[in-house]
């Protein structure tokens, strides 16, 4: 069992309090850093729009990189079985 810990971001000027596992802490850092990077992005793209229109704008940039991402991720996984049938044929064939 992971230990816990609580781990104080700043997100999007904003102070949050969040658990997580001592594992996935650098990664839930890494997260923020990206997220504010995104906002900060899209702030200076955008800066006369407002601040909870940038946020969804971000949320929606984020999450189509992870349809995408995992669209990629099934189409290897699809090769990927392709491949193996091919090979399980031909060492029959042998």
């Amino acid at each position: 069992m992971s230990d816990q810990v609580v781990v104080e971001l700043r997100l999007i000027e904003q102070i949050f309090r969040l658990n997580t596992t001592v594992e996935k802490r650098d990664e839930l850092e890494r997260a923020a850093e990206v997220l504010n990077e995104r906002f900060n992005e899209m702030r200076r793209s955008a800066p006369r729009v407002e601040h909870n229109k940038l946020i969804i704008m971000v949320a929606l940039q984020l999450t189509q990189e992870v349809l995408s991402l995992n669209k990629s991720l099934q189409e290897y996984e699809h090769c990927e079985r392709l491949l193996d049938a091919i090979l399980q044929d031909v060492e029959k064939s042998l």
